[in-house]
């Protein structure tokens, strides 16, 4: 799980600097895209750092594949939100549908969900 904890950090670092890193090569679009993933990310970090660290303290096993699990889909939900894979036209207020960037996320919101009921 520790290890888990210290890539999290680092994909954490990296979306950081991605925005910028993208900015000059891809344009103003994918940079933006960018910041709204680590938005996105930093929305639920702090969550999961507290259910990996209780893992760790409760010596709770089985959150070490879930934790694997969410890292995993957080990587590819910044992947897909930077590509704009599956982007659907925009509608009358001008936001983009990416359905399956929608379903990754729920499912990491899952993950974390089931983090916290294997804590009990």
């Amino acid at each position: 799980m520790t290890q888990i904890i210290l890539f999290t950090t680092l994909l954490y670092l990296v979306q950081i600097m991605l925005p910028n890193l993208v900015k000059s090569r891809f344009g103003e679009t994918v940079s933006e895209s960018a910041t709204r993933a680590v938005h996105n990310l930093r929305e639920s970090l702090s969550v999961f750092f507290v259910l990996a660290v209780l893992s760790i303290q409760l010596d709770v096993e089985a959150n070490t594949m879930i934790a694997l699990t969410w890292l995993v889909l957080r990587i590819v939900f910044v992947l897909i939100y930077v590509t704009g894979f599956n982007a659907k036209p925009a509608n009358e207020a001008g936001k983009v549908a990416q359905p399956v960037r929608s379903l990754v996320w729920v499912i990491s919101i899952v993950c974390l969900y089931s983090m916290g009921v294997n804590l009990f």
